[in-house]
């Protein structure tokens, strides 16, 4: 193997590398609790680098108090109040929207389904964002840790019913109630959570109370989007009332336990399309935020078996924590809907839109999804508009692509005429490496040829990248390609799965993906259309991009099918764009591998001296 191929080999490898930790690496899988009955406590972490908040905002227990400290064990074991045997009543709540169903026992959202959204091509029943299927425990469950009371464990008394709303209460003595009221508005993705403090309940720093949504949402469990599961969001209000950039941050940066920041606007758990979020309501509407992840006594090999399973593996539960007063409002607004940016658009007030994370490159996300949806409200179909992008995205680089194949082609003339000239020098100076690359780089200069300008096509590639990285994220976002088909396939968000293979291939799975297949194909024919040329330089450089293609095709077999429609799409129009800059470039004389007429400016060397005798030295 030369060296320029080695080279080759490394630039795919490195491609790969890159590609791996940007956008396949997936969060580490851990233990959890399904049935919470611990909760760390004695540990204030901060959330994240961004989410710059000051405990002295009011919204966290001080330290030293029960609120955050307690006792002087790393744990504190939650108990149930003591109370008669009930039967467990559920409740049903829906607006069309939104299917909820509650629980008595623990006052919890046990399922929530979206009907507007199907689970699967195959499965067209209404999508299920929470469900006892998830392995989770329910949503907007309360707990006391001052008191070391779970109460979402509670077998509470359905006190109040009707057909947008259920009412929940649960006795702590004889002289406290708690009251937990759910009302689902006639419309839309967000619920309204109330928790009332009834009797003879003391303010103090040492009662503080947490309520948390579900351990696990939906996520895509097929193709590329199983390298995203569940995650956390937050976003902290300024203290002019605006909202800060959100944080979305995986599981794994968790590392266990709990952590807690305060003047939170909202937070929550999101997946690829959907999210679970919950923001507080009333005068100060923030809070401090409670992210739970791993609890200690739970067997990590259930929550493993659930990774096998294509379930999130590690539960994550994010909510709030507050003091108890009862002259307060403990209000909440619960969003379990779409990451959709015409259902956020219209919760403008907490800045919804923030949960959509277009990424480093959300620059050029944005044009191109707004591309998308106008090209599909012109052909009414997302496999067309997203045809028609790749032409905008192609006309956009000709002027670029242009430029370098002119570049190249110029060099290759030039490299073709010094040719001779190059061969002398690496004749003459074939034992003095030094000496040769002075004598080349020299005839370069004098000649005005840039070997380098050569590899423009190397080059636009990597131009490329932004776009690629841009694009792969917009197919990661874009809610409205989901279960979207064209052609055969299927859903444009997910690979294309022609057929499901008896065998596993490593790396690449059981399913056999068409496309891949055909955008390998058709970039080697566009390799080899390339002006073909007896310059070594030239000839690695096409070897390298013949590697690079076909590395490409691997790192792409799971990708989403949309995806792969533009490159194929692109390739195919850069097979005609090739053509035309080719025929441009004759017609003005520049013909690859031919070299240019011109008057020869003389050796670039003195000619060797004649006879045996060595320069500078008199025959003896």
């Amino acid at each position: 193997m030369d060296k320029r191929t080695f080279q080759a080999l490394l630039v795919c490898f490195a491609i790969s590398i890159l590609y791996m930790n940007l956008f396949m690496a997936p969060p580490e899988q851990g233990p959890g609790g399904n049935e919470p009955v611990t909760i760390p406590t004695g540990t204030t972490e901060q959330v994240a680098g961004d989410l710059q908040g000051s405990e002295a905002a009011g919204n966290v227990p001080p330290q030293g108090s029960g609120a955050t400290q307690g006792n002087t064990d790393s744990t504190t074991t939650l108990s149930v109040p003591v109370q008669p045997p009930a039967e467990v009543k559920t409740v049903s709540l829906t607006n069309g929207m939104l299917d909820l169903v509650l629980s008595s026992r623990g006052a919890l959202l046990t399922e929530v389904r979206l009907p507007e959204y199907k689970e699967s091509l195959e499965d067209q029943e209404p999508l299920a964002l929470l469900s006892p299927a998830l392995k989770s425990a329910g949503a907007l469950g309360l707990r006391i840790p001052s008191m070391q009371l779970d109460l979402s464990r509670v077998n509470w008394e359905v006190v109040a019913e009707d057909a947008g709303s259920v009412r929940f209460q649960t006795a702590i003595d004889a002289e406290r109630q708690v009251v937990h009221s759910i009302t689902l508005p006639a419309e839309g993705y967000e619920l309204t959570s109330k928790v009332e403090f009834l009797g003879n309940w003391a303010t103090t720093n040492e009662l503080y109370y947490e309520i948390l949504g579900a351990e696990r949402i939906r996520f895509e469990s097929s193709g590329r989007a199983t390298a995203y599961p569940n995650q956390w969001v937050a976003a902290q209000r300024n203290q002019d009332g605006s909202i800060k950039e959100a944080v979305h941050e995986s599981v794994d940066a968790l590392e266990g336990g709990e952590q807690r920041k305060s003047n939170i606007a909202w937070g929550g758990l999101e997946s690829t399309y959907f999210a679970q979020v919950i923001r507080p309501l009333g005068e100060r509407e923030t809070g401090s935020l409670v992210i739970r992840g791993k609890e200690p006594g739970v067997d990590e090999a259930l929550f493993n078996q659930y990774a096998d399973d294509g379930l999130q593996g590690w539960p994550l539960r994010v909510g709030f924590n507050r003091l108890i007063d009862p002259t307060a409002d403990h209000s909440y607004a619960v969003f379990m809907g779409p990451k959709d940016p015409e259902v956020l658009s219209q919760n403008a007030s907490w800045d919804a839109m923030q949960l959509i994370d277009y990424g480093f490159f959300g620059w050029l996300c944005r044009p191109f999804l707004a591309l998308l949806r106008f090209f599909d409200s012109i052909f009414g179909s997302w496999g067309l508009a997203i045809i028609a992008l790749t032409f905008v995205i192609r006309a956009v680089l000709h002027p670029v692509n242009k430029r370098n194949q002119r570049q190249m082609q110029v060099q290759q003339q030039g490299m073709a005429r010094i040719k001779p000239q190059m061969d002398e020098i690496r004749e003459r100076f074939k034992n003095d490496p030094t000496t040769m690359h002075r004598k080349t780089q020299e005839l370069f200069k004098q000649e005005g040829v840039n070997p380098a300008a050569m590899f423009g096509g190397c080059l636009f590639i990597f131009l490329q990248l932004p776009i690629w990285i841009a694009l792969i994220n917009t197919f990661s976002v874009a809610i409205e390609l989901r279960q979207t088909a064209f052609l055969w396939i299927g859903d444009l968000t997910q690979p294309d799965m022609l057929f499901q293979m008896p065998f596993a291939l490593p790396l690449l799975g059981d399913w056999f993906n068409l496309l891949p297949l055909i955008y390998v194909v058709v970039t080697l024919i566009n390799q080899r259309m390339m002006p073909k040329s007896d310059d070594p330089q030239v000839k690695a450089q096409q070897k390298m991009m013949t590697f690079m293609m076909i590395a490409f095709g691997f790192i792409f077999y799971s990708f989403a099918s949309g995806l792969l429609i533009y490159f194929i799409i692109s390739a195919l129009v850069g097979i005609g764009e090739q053509k035309l800059i080719r025929k441009e470039l004759a017609a003005a004389g520049i013909t690859p591998g031919v070299p240019q007429v011109a008057v020869p400016s003389g050796p670039a060397t003195p000619a060797p001296p004649k006879g045996p005798g060595r320069p500078g030295k008199k025959k003896s």
